[in-house]
Formats: structure tokens, sequence, C-alpha cells
């Protein structure tokens, strides 16, 4: 297994790949949506995410199938995209929203707002994991570890949080064993979420 930057040009892999290991979250949004309308809507919703200055990485198998993505954002020469360029990602998404769906993604996106409940009282992150998966099929071969471990050194002397699924028993053990902390919790109408955080390491 090897790992390459992430760039828009995986755009498309990166949603294939959030279609096959998270079916619940599609299914709970997106239950009736045809393949490839599915796919084109994950598409750019990433293409935003790189838009605003999303960095990561994916891994490729020997064959290099992409098997798994990590994506993060910093606050540390975070690059900007063009105003432009967002709201036409925006437009073109919205125009491929059902009105269920639109309404759907925005009561979650509220509910996660305000459901936020802290733990315990810890600094702004100055980098965020903002989505991580890896196909089924290439599940419990450490392919998350290399991605994570990969992530955290280059956001080497930054906090980092992120969000997991609070039934995500995976997830969980391995952010603990990378040194985050619960250190709240949020919900969305999939559940509950915890909010975890991992301090400057030099």
């Amino acid at each position: 297994m090897r790992l390459a930057t992430a760039s828009p040009a995986h755009a498309r892999s990166i949603a294939e790949i959030y279609r096959e290991a998270f079916p619940e979250s599609i299914e709970l949004f997106f239950p009736r949506k045809p393949r490839e309308r599915l796919l084109r809507l994950l598409e750019l919703s990433f293409a935003l995410l790189f838009g605003r200055g999303a960095k990561g990485a994916v891994a490729l198998d020997e064959d290099g199938r992409m098997a798994g993505y990590l994506l993060y954002s910093t606050s540390k020469g975070q690059a900007r995209g063009s105003l432009l360029q967002a709201v036409s990602l925006l437009a073109r998404m919205a125009l491929g929203l059902g009105p269920v769906e639109m309404l759907k993604l925005m009561t979650n996106q509220l509910l996660m707002m305000i459901t936020v409940r802290k733990a315990k009282k810890v600094p702004k992150p100055q980098a965020a994991i903002l989505s991580v998966a890896v196909l089924p099929a290439y599940q419990g071969q450490g392919v998350g570890t290399l991605l994570l471990d990969h992530a955290l050194k280059e956001l080497q002397g930054q906090s980092v949080g992120l969000n997991v699924r609070a039934n995500n028993a995976a997830g969980k053990r391995l952010y603990a064993a990378a040194g985050f902390e619960e250190c709240g919790s949020r919900r969305d109408l999939g559940g509950k979420w915890l909010i975890l955080y991992r301090p400057p390491v030099s």
C-alpha cells in the first residue's frame, strides 16, 4: 500500500469510496437517488472541500486502485479557493438535490450545530480531520492507520479536532491510539457523534 497526495482529480474516486464505506448515511439522505446522480453529487461536494483548501492523502494498492482516503483542513497556510468557484459548485449541487434531500441536509447541519455538548473545555483546534474512509474490502488491514499517521505527521505542532460516530468502534480505537480524547458530543439525524481533540505534538 502506498500513499499519494489527494487532489481535486481524485474527487470522483473519493466519492465512490464514500458511497461504499457509508451505506447507512447514503440510505438516510439519498435513499432513492440513482447511482450516477449520487456519485456526481458526492463528487461535487468533495470538489468543494478541495476548493476551500482541503488537503490529504489517498491510499493505493499494488494495482494502483484507491483503497481509502483522508482529507483535512488546517488554518496554517490554508489555500483559499475563489468565491466564484465555490458558488458555482454549490449551485450545481443544489440542482442535483430534491426538496426532501435538501430539507434533510439542512436539518442535519442545524442539528450538528445546536446539539453540541462539551464534556471538557479545549482550545479551538488548529486543524480538523474532515473525512476519512476505507473501502470495505481493505478495512482491518491498517489502511486507516496509515492515512491518519500521514496526516498527523503533516499536522505536527497543531491541535487537531474531528467527529466520529459514537457506534464506530473501529474508528474510536484508531483515534484513541493516535492520542485523541473525547471532549464532547453532538447529534444529527443519524444519531450521536463524539467530538475528539488531540493537542499539539512536536
